[in-house]
């Protein structure tokens, strides 16, 4: 099973989407970039994760055009707003599904306002990956 997360940045959401699934079944080919990727990880997204047990340490940021010659059976869009507003690329998958989780960094003023809001994304991501990996991956 392949699966592919899509965002802009791939810095945060995408990230911590790739890595809670990925914490469910190792088995699973699970790969995430953004249409215009950060140079870094979010160092908050990292410490959120590791609240719940989760490494994102080693992750780098990738460009979706990476995976550009790779079938997906699932490409998983997330992101603020509707898969419209993405703009997404022609990328080869059976299903497509959106997934829409604010911009935690976007009208948050500080570090602990920012932190509290990826905690918030983390566990809407977490259940999102739950529904997904247990009733819709497991049940095929």
């Amino acid at each position: 099973m392949k699966i592919f997360f899509l965002s802009n940045k791939n810095s945060c959401r995408s990230q911590m989407a790739e890595a809670i699934l990925r914490s469910y079944d190792k088995k699973l080919d699970i790969c995430s970039a953004g249409l215009d990727p950060a140079n870094h990880i979010s160092p908050l997204a990292i410490e959120v994760l590791k609240e719940i047990g989760i490494n994102l340490e080693q992750q780098v940021p990738e460009h979706y055009l990476k995976y550009k010659d790779i079938e997906f059976d699932y490409l998983i869009t997330v992101g603020g707003g509707t898969v419209e507003e993405l703009k997404v690329p022609p990328i080869k998958c059976k299903r497509k599904m959106h997934l829409g989780f604010h911009d935690p960094y976007k009208n948050s003023k500080t570090r602990e306002e920012i932190k509290q809001k990826c905690r918030e994304i983390r566990d809407e991501i977490k259940t999102e990956m739950d529904y997904f990996y247990y009733r819709i991956l497991c049940d095929q």
